[in-house]
């Protein structure tokens, strides 16, 4: 994949996903699909079944990553907000942006550095 597309839970804010998507970024956020309320499992799986990268801050993700590792399933990728950055819409939007550029350009690679591990943004 040469280009990261993330998926976005009810605790990124819209302010996030609306200036992703100005820059060209695919962003799917929860909300668009109807699973808002949804249980963290079942985001993983969505957007796992998609080839997106969850982005959260949520930390139960960090559990489920364990979790499907021990169990021996694989997911599309973790982008886990850390706590500094939550409310912090520009840095996190500057945060994503430069993953998307890196990925884009070559400089790393969603099936090699990214598929199916925990990054910790910020």
């Amino acid at each position: 994949m040469n280009n990261l597309r993330y998926y976005t839970d009810a605790h990124i804010s819209s302010v996030v996903t609306d200036q992703l998507r100005y820059h060209g970024v695919v962003v799917l956020r929860c909300q668009d699909i109807g699973l808002r309320t949804a249980r963290d499992e079942e985001h993983l799986r969505y957007a796992t079944s998609i080839r997106h990268i969850v982005v959260s801050h949520d930390q139960d993700f960090l559990r489920l990553d364990r979790q499907w590792h021990r169990l021996g399933k694989s997911h599309g990728g973790i982008f886990f907000v850390q706590n500094y950055l939550q409310g912090n819409s520009s840095a996190l939007i500057k945060a994503l942006l430069e993953y998307h550029d890196f990925v884009s350009a070559g400089a790393c690679s969603y099936e090699e550095d990214l598929e199916d591990r925990v990054t910790y943004v910020g």
